[in-house]
């Protein structure tokens, strides 16, 4: 029992060559709300945090390879941020960053960080970003390497680019409002049957039970942020 105590006085010796805890943190991440699923007319936030100052250009690809710049939001504005400060990245009207509108498929954002300024003259005209330019079918194959190849060449040469990248997903939902279908009682069931519009097949109708269907179904897979040096 003495022995016992007395090892519990003596102060703690670090062990050699004992590795320390590893930061939770990340030195540059991307993310989302809600982790990054979605039902098909969300909202999307979208987080970007860099342990320190940089310069920022963030590209997202849909789930059918169309690519549009997230930030910054014109091609003129400042691409600097501030180290250890999380940004939302802000659509037009100061809206959220994207509408969440995937139908073919997972959706991919890359974020990446540079100690020189985006060259991004290439890629804009009128003052806008041209979606023309910024369109490369590589990123339908792989949208991770597609959207690096765009960075890449906006990137100083012989500037180290780091980048990370998140995946979303969009799930199919959709709710009918039901009426009698007007073209006849016995039409569709004896009356039972709904007319509307849904986002996947537009105005229709249908067999119905007079009140509100719903149908889900994910496309693709979550992901998470990747990280280079």
């Amino acid at each position: 029992m003495w022995t016992a105590l007395l090892l519990l006085a003596l102060p703690a010796v670090a062990v050699p060559g004992a590795m320390p805890v590893a930061s939770q943190d990340p030195p540059f991440r991307v993310w989302f709300n809600s982790d990054g699923e979605y039902v098909y007319g969300d909202r999307a936030k979208v987080y970007a945090k860099s342990a320190h100052d940089a310069y920022l250009i963030v590209l997202r690809a849909d789930g059918a390879g169309r690519v549009r710049v997230l930030f910054p939001l014109e091609p003129g504005d400042n691409q600097r941020i501030t180290g250890g400060k999380k940004y939302e990245l802000k659509g037009r009207g100061d809206r959220e960053a994207f509408v969440a509108d995937d139908t073919t498929g997972p959706g991919t954002v890359l974020a990446a960080i540079s100690e020189s300024p985006f060259r991004v003259d290439q890629f804009a005209q009128n003052g806008r970003w041209d979606t023309r330019a910024l369109s490369d079918p590589q990123v339908r194959v792989d949208a991770e390497s597609g959207l690096l190849g765009l960075v890449d060449r906006m990137k100083t040469p012989d500037q180290r680019l780091d980048y990370a990248v998140a995946t979303y997903v969009v799930s199919e939902r959709y709710a009918r409002d039901l009426y009698p279908y007007p073209y006849g009682p016995y039409s569709y069931g004896g009356g039972l049957g709904w007319w509307g519009y849904d986002p996947w097949w537009g105005y229709g109708r249908g067999i119905g039970l007079g009140f509100s269907l719903r149908s889900r179904h994910f496309y693709g897979y979550r992901g998470g942020w990747r990280h280079r040096y």
